[in-house]
């Protein structure tokens, strides 16, 4: 049985169309995560809180791994990330499997264990900076 050949030019369209998608989604990742670190930062500071942000190696193209997206925001509430106990960091990923913006939190809990917390950007930011946001994420 002879095997079908693809043509070379639409082989290219597709491989290069393809390779576009997953860049514009992966910037959109980090886009969205850049976007929930400037809230952090602007809410905790409303308080007298100078809250620190990071994400390292945000441009490269990710794809999306068992349900998250594999940039992390770092998020450090005791100094610049780069200089921040590991142990004291938040780390903040964005879900790939909700249709809403959904984000997961994981911090080093006092017993040892790592904690986890999921919601929407305005609980997100919230349970990281302990300020009181006036609403919720189900308000549209």
């Amino acid at each position: 049985m002879a095997q079908q050949k693809t043509n070379p030019k639409l082989e290219q369209a597709l491989t290069r169309g393809d390779l576009a998608i997953r860049q514009a989604n992966s910037a959109r990742a980090t886009a969205v995560l850049r976007a929930l670190g400037k809230m952090i930062v602007d809410a905790s500071a409303t308080i007298g809180v100078e809250a620190h942000t990071s994400i390292p190696d945000g441009d490269r193209i990710y794809d999306p791994v068992e349900g998250l997206w594999p940039q992390a925001l770092l998020v450090s509430l005791d100094g610049p990330v780069e200089e921040a106990d590991p142990e004291e960091l938040r780390t903040v990923r964005l879900r790939s499997d909700d249709p809403g913006t959904m984000f997961r939190v994981e911090w080093h809990r006092a017993d040892g264990k790592i904690g986890r917390q999921e919601g929407g950007p305005f609980a997100t930011v919230e349970f990281i900076s302990d300020v009181d946001v006036p609403w919720s994420d189900d308000e549209e």
